[in-house]
């Protein structure tokens, strides 16, 4: 997914990069996918590996705290 910003949505400036994860930072939150936003989940879903996407204020709250995201390998969210 590279830096497009997720359809019908409105981004504010906010990129989420999104990448496998092999360790769990001490501390570091983690959510289940299914506890995510369905435009988190959708934005997850449709992520390939590459790149970064722009996101709505919406999306960029929720990610706030870069959580860990358990689907289906762990994936290491970074907010920028």
């Amino acid at each position: 997914m590279s830096s497009n910003t997720i359809a019908g949505t409105d981004s504010d400036g906010r990129t989420v990069r999104v990448r496998p994860a092999t360790t769990l930072p001490a501390g570091a939150p983690v959510r289940h996918f299914d506890e995510l936003s369905e435009e988190v989940q959708q934005l997850l879903a449709e992520h390939d590996g590459s790149g970064s996407a722009a996101v709505t204020p919406e999306v960029a709250t929720e990610l706030a705290d870069e959580p860990v995201v358990v689907f289906s390998e762990y994936l290491r969210i970074e907010l920028a």
